[in-house]
């Protein structure tokens, strides 16, 4: 009897002096990891954007391959809520708040199914053409006592550990947008150097009446351009239809190979069918430029929701 008093005793003990060693253990935690992604910023932005691939990156998730998953919105757009039970990691969830393109993505991550967020964000930098540092960072309340954890885990781990693999996911994949980025280059460098050198004369010769001149043509190639942008970016501002992706009928390699084809001609609307405004190749080479570079830009930010 004396020795289950004595027992008790100590439990009792062990348990009050814990319970005073968590009055002065700090209720607040901070966590966070940094890399450099040898890869485009609007890549890595683009991926970390969607909380959803932080399965293929984060230590908790790979913690537990049972865990169970449920989703509320549209991943990558503030509003979604990503939301997880697991026995091996406990519950939780993240709400997307707020997104700066490129720049950070700010998050609400629930833990233990607390009522109070933790402050999470993803912020990516440029530091090269081909490189980027990002951090994955979190600020948030421990409330006493489970303050206490913080003395024999450290998240920071977790979160360092998180960015690492993340560099070994995106630089192991092939970037999902390097064909059309390459195809872009390709078509650009040939027509630079087809007509580099050219005189006002050459650029506005036409070999018929009815015949474009090369400056025609250019200006042509810029308008087409711009207006199937246009009509790309309208659009990916509606809602996402993938029920849709059956209708597809020809490949990307096939449509190339149609918008290619001279074997058979065609009257160009109205709105495409040019003067001829541009009397020397280097203002015509500028302006697609500065017009594809938009373009990439955008293909960068929104490849992901192509699919």
């Amino acid at each position: 009897m004396k020795f289950l008093k004595y027992t008790l005793f100590t439990i009792l003990g062990i348990i009050a002096l814990l319970l005073i060693v968590a009055l002065f253990v700090p209720k607040t935690f901070h966590a966070e990891g940094t890399t450099v992604i040898n890869k485009p910023n609007a890549e890595v932005f683009n991926y970390v954007k969607h909380v959803k691939n932080q399965e293929n990156f984060g230590v908790w998730f790979k913690m537990d391959p049972n865990i169970k998953v449920t989703e509320e919105g549209t991943d990558g757009t503030v509003g979604y809520k990503y939301k997880w039970t697991s026995d091996e990691v406990g519950n939780g969830s993240q709400v997307i708040t707020g997104i700066e393109e490129n720049q950070r993505i700010t998050i609400d991550l629930f833990l233990m199914d607390g009522t109070e967020p933790a402050k999470s964000y993803f912020k990516t930098e440029a530091v090269a053409d081909n490189q980027t540092k990002v951090s994955w960072v979190v600020d948030g309340k421990t409330p006493y006592p489970f303050n206490l954890i913080s003395l024999c885990y450290n998240m920071n781990k977790d979160f360092e550990q998180g960015v690492q693999n993340l560099k070994e996911v995106l630089e192991a994949q092939e970037s999902p947008y390097a064909f059309a980025l390459d195809y872009y280059d390709e078509t650009f460098n040939t027509l630079k150097k087809s007509v580099s050198g050219l005189t006002n004369e050459q650029l506005h010769f036409k070999p018929s009446k009815e015949a474009w001149s090369i400056s025609q043509c250019l200006e042509h190639i810029i308008l087409t351009e711009n207006m199937i942008f246009k009509m790309v970016k309208e659009n990916m501002e509606k809602p996402l239809n993938p029920e849709r992706r059956q209708e597809i009928k020809f490949s990307d390699s096939e449509i190339i190979a149609m918008a290619t084809d001279r074997s058979t001609k065609y009257k160009a609307p109205e709105m495409l069918i040019t003067k001829g405004k541009y009397d020397d190749p280097e203002t015509a080479m500028n302006d697609l430029k500065v017009q594809r570079e938009n373009i990439y830009s955008f293909t960068l930010l929104n490849g992901q929701s192509f699919k």
